[in-house]
């Protein structure tokens, strides 16, 4: 580690509106919250937490993603309190476009996926951030951009903005899909203990201390959780701590620290052969090789400085961050090892300029630039038990990309908006084979990525956009660069034109688009051969309506749906049609409440919600000869808010039809596999969960 750090330094040179019952607030804090809304961090954060229908945002001269010209979606703390939520993926499930995929294996990173791109990589083509900190691991060995999620606590988000497609300019690096941009809580003027547990010996615990206040406001949070799995060596245990202290400075200033420390250690029950499962012949609770599993620690230090509103905000993040990953796994043929020791350093500064080009045109101006190393040592190769037998990679490497992005929008009427873009990406690699010298590659590879739209609102009702982007992921130094030092970053070009309705208590949003990959890359499992598919389109659709059906004084009833469809074909001709692993049709019904409990009850709120998914089949090799199943997924979640600070819950999982088509994959030739090289790992039929929380009154601390 030593030697990574030294070579990576001398390189570099909850709810936001739902207070406890029964606590007075006293109206300065409500004064401070409100500041605090605005200074809060990230490379894209709203002017105000947006959940329904709000007229006019793509209007608005604003570095919101509310305000791009596309398709984009913002949840805040409050509807997360409300989902069902066992892990992270679920913050997603109900969420237009998206395809989630709990692969089953333990603390490994669940598949999320936007716009046709596969749910089997790991979340590689969508890029992720926390309070600006790029997520994705580049040139991971277990599959590039890697994305694990697992060590955010969903206790402490306080938003969650989503762009659909790569139409965002801050987010660089595995924009192909889309841009997840997360923001944790900066404070609460309460703080919480609780406990819950449920099927396989689910127990959790979480604690939580915030207050408001004109000094430092703290926001902290301690998880330990374990379960004994649905399947068999399916163990897994947790402990994360997140540590959060805002500084603010002087009106509209503030700096942000948090510092997090994570670990985990698992069983991996992995993959069974598909038709063996459904024959009854092999139990969906068995293992494959009881010894496969793994662990992660993490360690990350950031730091973030705003200064002025978000329309004129100059902002600066820091980050450092430490992370050992290992996997043993058996895909056919033996265990196989991934140990993998990254070291990450960057930062980004930003800066936002509203004004009036030539004192009639109203504009918003951004810049901003990234910088980001990676530090990688790696190792792969046979394994028994969790122990290399031999080496088969074994590499010492150093990643970094600089990058610059403008955007201008200008508004030539008060109804007509344009937005222009563009980022501008240099990566340098440098990489010691240590068992193939002359396979270490130093190459510097760049990518432009220009983006525009336009959008227009003739009516206070009615929202119309037009969208164009490209979007790159860059190469994985572990596992493409050594074999082809001139591979550059992968591209697409993609477009999108759509509209909103809004109204007092309905919205309607529809959006088509058109997407386009010179070069398809697949990977059937990590590990697997890298495969080039070659030329790609995917043609798709998003249609997703909400209607408020009841309000009445603070009683709200919503009722949502959505439908996505998208075609992900390949180019080159018959029998090569279909990009493997993208289902032909994601939709999803549900309802969300925060309501008045009976009185029988006693004085408090039930709130909660409950979806049906229904994720359509996916083709699993190229001519579509062999295909997943449709599913249907039903969750939900009712919880009882007493006016003395308890809170109890329940929540369900249930899958009613097929369980093998979640976490589906060939492990065979995407042209020429059979039905026996289909592998599955199978979602447990029911899982409950249930807890109870406490939480009481911090306020805001005196002087």
């Amino acid at each position: 580690m030593s030697s990574l750090l030294t070579r990576l330094l001398a390189s570099a040179g909850a709810w936001g509106a739902t207070l406890l019952p029964g606590y007075a607030l006293d109206p300065a804090a409500v004064e401070l919250e409100e500041l605090q809304v605005t200074a809060q961090s990230g490379p894209a954060n709203p002017v105000a937490t947006v959940s329904g229908p709000t007229a006019n945002l793509k209007a608005a001269l604003s570095p919101s993603v509310s305000a791009l010209p596309g398709n984009t979606t913002v949840i805040d703390a409050a509807e997360i309190a409300r989902l069902p939520v066992q892990s992270y993926g679920d913050l997603f499930r109900p969420v237009a476009g998206f395809d989630v995929s709990n692969y089953g294996q333990g603390g490994v990173g669940y598949g999320i996926a936007l716009r046709g791109f596969s749910d089997a990589e790991h979340g590689r083509d969508v890029a992720v951030f926390i309070d600006g900190v790029p997520i994705n691991e580049v040139s991971s060995i277990h599959t590039p951009n890697y994305v694990d999620l697992n060590p955010l606590i969903p206790e402490t988000i306080a938003s969650i903005s989503i762009v659909r497609g790569p139409f965002s300019v801050e987010a660089g690096d595995a924009n192909l899909g889309g841009a997840i941009f997360i923001d944790t809580k900066r404070s609460e003027p309460f703080s919480t203990l609780g406990v819950s547990g449920g099927s396989f010996g689910t127990a959790r615990g979480l604690a939580t201390f915030s207050q408001l206040g004109p000094g430092l406001q703290p926001f902290l949070a301690y998880e330990g959780y374990g379960t004994g799995g649905y399947r068999e060596n399916g163990d897994l245990g947790r402990y994360n701590a997140f540590n959060k202290v805002t500084i603010p400075l002087d009106l509209g200033s503030s700096l942000s620290l948090r510092v997090q420390m994570y670990g985990t250690g698992f069983g991996q029950p992995g993959y069974l052969e598909r038709d063996l499962v459904r024959a009854g012949l092999v139990s969906p609770r068995a293992a494959t090789n009881v010894t496969d599993g793994g662990g992660k620690t993490l360690q990350t230090f950031v730091a973030n400085y705003v200064n002025g509103a978000p329309d004129d905000a100059l902002s600066a993040l820091l980050y450092v961050s430490h992370d050992v990953f290992s996997r043993f796994s058996d895909f056919g043929g033996g265990q196989r090892g991934q140990v993998e020791e990254r070291e990450t350093v960057g930062g980004r500064l930003r800066k936002v300029w509203t004004t009036s080009l030539f004192d009639a045109l109203p504009a918003q101006i951004l810049v901003g630039g990234d910088w980001r190393t990676d530090a990688l040592d790696v190792n792969t190769g046979p394994s028994v038990a969790r122990s290399f037998t031999a080496r088969t990679l074994d590499l010492d490497l150093l990643q970094h990309n600089l990058a610059a992005y403008a955007q201008v929008q200008i508004k030539p009427a008060p109804w007509f908006k344009l937005t222009g873009g563009a980022r501008f990406d240099q990566f340098v690699y440098d990489v010691r084979n240590r068992l193939d010298p002359a396979l270490s590659p130093k190459v510097s590879p760049n990518v432009v990525s220009p983006k525009g739209g336009a959008a227009v609102t003739p009516f206070d009702w009615l929202e119309l956009f037009a969208n164009y982007g490209q979007g790159f992921r860059s190469p994985s130094a572990s596992s493409e660069l050594t074999n082809n030092p001139r591979l550059t970053p992968l591209t697409i070009e993609s477009t999108e034109g759509g509209g909103r309705l809004v109204f007092d208590r309905f919205s309607l949003l529809g959006t088509v688009f058109f997407t386009d990959i010179a070069n398809e890359v697949f990977q059937p499992a990590p590990g697997l051969p890298v495969q080039n598919l070659g030329k790609s389109r995917r043609d798709g659709f998003e249609v997703e309506a909400k209607l408020l059906a009841y309000r009445e004084g603070l009683d709200r009833v919503a009722v949502f749906a959505n439908y996505s469809g998208v075609s992900a074909r390949l180019l080159n001709g018959a029998p090569s049609v279909f990009v493997p692993n993208v289902p032909a049709f994601l939709a999803t019904v549900g309802a969300e409440f925060d309501v008045s409990a009976p009185a029988l009850l006693g004085p408090g709120r039930l709130t909660g919600a409950a979806y049906l998914s229904y994720t359509g089949a996916k083709p699993l090799t190229e001519d579509g000869g062999l295909r997943s199943s449709p599913y249907p997924r039903v969750s939900g979640r009712i919880a009882y808010l007493h006016q003395s600070g308890w809170t109890t819950f329940g929540q369900a999982t249930w899958y009613p039809g097929d369980r093998t088509s979640e976490s589906i994959f060939n492990f065979g030739s995407s042209v020429s596999a059979v039905a026996a090289e289909i592998f599955t790992s199978p979602q447990p039929r029911l899982t409950l969960l249930a807890g109870i929380t406490y939480g009481f009154a911090t306020g805001v601390p005196t002087r």
